[in-house]
């Protein structure tokens, strides 16, 4: 991250902040290795930043090496085994260390974790966002700053310092949705005239977020010099996909990181096999085929994160480009597995039985206020207001628990997470936000309680034994250390996972395993479930957390099931942090046992659909539904939709009623909450339509979206394919009429797993012609 509002050299700065990666060259075979490593720290004023902690972990083992800096700032270290990932104070994992590698590097950091959070922070979905574009190519190159904006010139060379005309320069803000579009000049200039106190992101030639910055608050004139290689490669856009055209020899550039992909396996063992590259958080896939060597060639935009998919495989690999820095080329090797679900597509189309729908909560951005008296409370709200035409009314029920409790469970807890860091998890900072709720949860333990953590790809480790929890620092530590690589294989993880809290199995404590996963295991369920149902039967718990489309649902729920805990599906990334702090916020504090919602209305309003819960009941006048799994922080929305039969005037006069009543787990008393809304009445002619906001769009996108799935499982069941396709394409035309422009990155993903099923429909007709 560059900060332009202050006297230090820019370039020195951002490369103070750099990930530090070390390089260096391979011992030959038996010969002992020692790789000294020597780090100094200096804080933003360069004095020497004594007695930091500077933490190390191995990336497999997840040993834990605590060091200091001493009275100068350094310290030195070597290192005879391992690779290890470092973190200096709270600038999370930027050293990594060969350790099986002899020789020796040295590196000087300036400590600024705010800066250095900024340079690393992930990349914005941009799809998410409806900006407004602002042209500055004929910005004038001498402006000068004024009261409330900057001047910012960016000039590209290569790196034998010729400059570069004509080339497309952008300047991106997120916080004002807002992008800036010019040309460098003759002198390889583009100038920009910029709001002040905001953050940029740099986009040159077409790639996005080469470098960001951040304008002060002070207004200044400012000059940025960024490296800029030409392409030396040609690509083009075919149909969905985008083809390169490049040469055996095609060098890299400042913009594009070539990688060489090596493909094993599959049905032709990586010969002549199409390949395809997905940018995270856009929609850009590359497409190249293998050669007779089963190797394909990409040219791949820096500061991007890819998954790689084949024809009958999805997220075989990931390639992560985020923290490229210069010009580079990287080369990897992907095994290619055949999932036999898009082997046999007919497969891939779930079952009535086996539809998991999405929940309405993990859409909703809306909060409410926090309850002014008591634990928990409800906000009511109408949609539209009504008159003699109106057809329809919608009703917003929010749903509040206090955040901050006490902890009400007196018993210990002996708790471990099973996680999964198989590559795919890098998706959707799925990895990062289950890492960011599992410290949340650390946090809350106290000293009596026992955790550890397993995690798995293709093996198993146990990352932190089981024990009290003491140490919080130390298990922190590791969790932040935790890396996405590698297949999925769930039976040794969940094992272990067992192991660990069998070790100090006891009455007195609340023995649990939670696992979280996003794909399918190596193993047969049936295995997995006996394995699982062994261990439960002495008493352990079991929950699981099943996140994205690609989890094993029908094992999940068996799995929750005999393990007398819950089944929490996150259908996207940002979902994931939300169904692990419900289910560990329902250990450590149960709040409500038998929570009902009830809403009675009078006999003008006829009830219709509920939107935000299930398994309601109707009655006349009357319709009641269970919430489950109060816990402190719920923030919930529910919509009902009622038909209005004749509205008159008079319809003002008979309130809705809602009420919401629980058993406190204390007292085991019941608490009972109601409150009233009256109808609003509006004297204009003409119909009403129901005014739907942003959040209520987003709720019915949902049901849209569900009531699709249930109806295309049906007609695929029933032999009517062209039904079974015709439903999950009229949804898509529907979401994209609420939503023609920005979505959220929920429904982001949403969108992209109704469109497995379009592409599954469409494979489907492609080998019926053959």
């Amino acid at each position: 991250m560059i900060v332009l509002n202050c006297k230090l050299d820019p370039m020195k700065t951002l490369l103070s902040l750099f990930l530090f990666s070390i390089i260096c060259t391979l011992t030959s075979f038996g010969q002992s290795t020692e790789f000294v490593y020597s780090l100094r720290v200096i804080t933003t004023k360069g004095a020497a930043d004594a007695n930091r902690d500077v933490v190390f972990i191995e990336k497999s083992t997840y040993e834990h090496l605590p060091l200091k800096t001493n009275s100068q700032g350094k310290l030195t270290h070597t290192f005879t085994y391992g690779n290890w990932i470092g973190s200096i104070g709270d600038m999370r994992n930027c050293i990594e260390i060969y350790g099986e590698r002899s020789g020796s590097a040295s590196n000087l950091f300036t400590y600024d974790p705010t800066n250095y959070r900024l340079q690393n922070k992930s990349v914005p979905d941009r799809r998410t966002v409806d900006f407004n574009t602002i042209s500055q190519e004929r910005s004038d190159p001498f402006a000068e700053p004024t009261a409330r904006q900057s001047v910012l010139t960016i000039i590209l060379k290569d790196q034998a310092k010729k400059v570069h005309p004509g080339v497309e320069v952008s300047l991106c803000s997120f916080s004002t949705k807002t992008i800036y579009t010019s040309r460098s000049n003759n002198n390889g200039a583009a100038t920009f005239v910029v709001p002040l106190d905001a953050e940029y992101d740099i986009d040159v030639d077409g790639v996005e977020s080469i470098r960001r910055i951040v304008m002060g608050k002070r207004p200044m004139n400012s000059k940025l010099t960024i490296l800029y290689q030409p392409r030396t490669f040609k690509e083009e856009v075919q149909g969905k996909f985008i083809v390169q055209t490049t040469s055996p020899n095609v060098k890299p550039s400042s913009s594009h990181v070539k990688v060489k992909l090596k493909v094993r396996g599959g049905p032709s063992d990586g010969v002549q096999e199409d390949v395809y590259v997905r940018m995270l958080k856009s929609n850009a896939v590359y497409k190249a085929k293998t050669n007779d060597e089963g190797v394909a060639m990409f040219m791949l935009p820096v500061k991007q994160q890819y998954f790689v998919d084949f024809t009958y495989q999805r997220l075989a690999d990931q390639i992560d480009l985020s923290q490229i820095k210069g010009i580079a080329e990287k080369s990897i090797t992907v095994l290619y597995t055949p999932d036999p679900r898009w082997q046999n597509i007919e497969s891939f189309i779930p079952k009535v039985k086996d539809l998991v729908a999405y929940d309405v909560q993990n859409f909703i951005d809306k909060q409410y206020p926090e309850p002014t008296s008591g634990d928990m409370d409800f906000y009511l709200n109408w949609g539209n207001k009504f008159n003699i035409n109106s057809k329809e009314a919608l009703l917003e029920i929010g749903l509040k628990v206090k955040s901050k409790m006490n902890r009400k469970n007196p018993t210990p807890l002996n708790i471990c997470f099973v996680v999964d860091k198989s590559g795919s998890m890098m998706g959707e900072a799925r990895i990062e936000e289950l890492k960011l709720a599992m410290i949340e949860f650390v946090k809350q333990l106290e000293a009596t309680d026992i955790v550890s953590v397993v995690v798995f790809d293709s093996q198993s480790t146990v990352a932190v034994p089981a024990a009290p929890i003491g140490n919080k620092k130390k298990v922190i530590d590791i969790i932040y250390a935790i890396q996405a690589s590698g297949g999925t294989v769930i039976y040794d993880g969940l094992e272990m996972g067992f192991a660990e809290v069998a070790k100090n199995s006891s009455k007195g404590y609340v023995d649990r395993v939670i696992l979280l996963t996003d794909g399918y295991g190596s193993r047969p369920p049936e295995e997995v479930i006996d394995m699982a149902k062994r261990n439960i039967s002495r008493g352990i718990e079991l929950s699981a957390v099943g996140v994205g489309t690609g989890y094993n649902q029908e094992l999940l729920s068996l799995l929750a099931s005999a393990g007398g805990g819950l089944l929490h599906l996150a259908g996207t990334g940002s979902s994931i942090r939300a169904a692990f702090t419900a289910e560990l916020q329902t250990i450590l504090f149960p709040m409500a046992e038998k929570a009902v919602l009830e809403v009675r209305y009078n006999n003008q309003i006829v009830y219709r659909q509920l939107y935000g819960y299930s398994q309601e009941k109707v009655s006349p006048g009357k319709m009641t539904c269970e919430i489950p799994h109060l816990f402190p922080g719920l923030n919930q929305m529910a919509l009902i939709k009622f038909d209005l039969i004749n509205p008159t005037k008079d319809i003002v006069k008979e309130n809705v009623v809602v009420s919401l009543s629980y058993i406190d787990p204390e007292t085991k008393k019941e608490v009972r909450m109601e409150k009233k809304i009256q109808p609003e009445w509006t004297n204009a002619t003409g119909e009403l339509d129901m005014t739907i906001d942003k959040e209520h769009k987003k709720v019915l996108a949902v049901a849209i979206a569900n009531q699709s799935l249930k109806v295309m499982a049906e007609s695929y069941e029933a032999g009517d394919k062209a039904k079974a396709e015709a439903s999950v394409r009229q949804s898509l035309d529907q979401i994209n009429q609420l939503f023609p422009n920005a979505k959220s990155k929920e429904l982001l993903a949403l969108v992209g797993n109704l469109m497995e099923y379009v592409e599954a429909f469409e494979t489907l007709k492609t080998m019926k012609m053959h």
